[in-house]
């Protein structure tokens, strides 16, 4: 059974990157699935279109990368896109703010 406060996390988290892609100029950010029960978002820059999976984290732990496994799906999905793929690792409190800055990982 999935704990509801890592579901909670997970998605507050999902939400800080959404609004940090927003802020930073990215535009048509929208939820993607990545697998059944796994999201990502995905968004157009300037620069490059982007499909991210979000790690979120409750502090104190401290984030992992993504495995073999979810690189390779990740970089995959993306790839069929056209999109370039990243995972993003964000740290909450347990009041939901970020501890730090998001880390940002290109996967492809």
């Amino acid at each position: 059974m999935v704990n509801p406060r890592v579901t909670e996390i997970q998605s507050i988290g999902e939400s800080r990157v959404e609004l940090w892609l927003r802020n930073n100029g990215y535009t048509n950010v929208s939820r993607e699935t990545i697998q059944a029960g796994e999201w990502g978002l995905s968004a157009k820059g300037n620069v490059e279109n982007v499909l991210i999976q979000v790690k979120a984290f409750l502090h104190p732990h401290r984030p992992f990368k993504l495995s073999d496994f979810e690189v390779d799906r990740l970089v995959r999905r993306a790839s069929k896109q056209q999109l370039i793929a990243y995972a993003a690792y964000i740290v909450l409190d347990d009041k939901n703010n970020p501890v730090g800055e998001i880390s940002w990982e290109r996967l492809s």
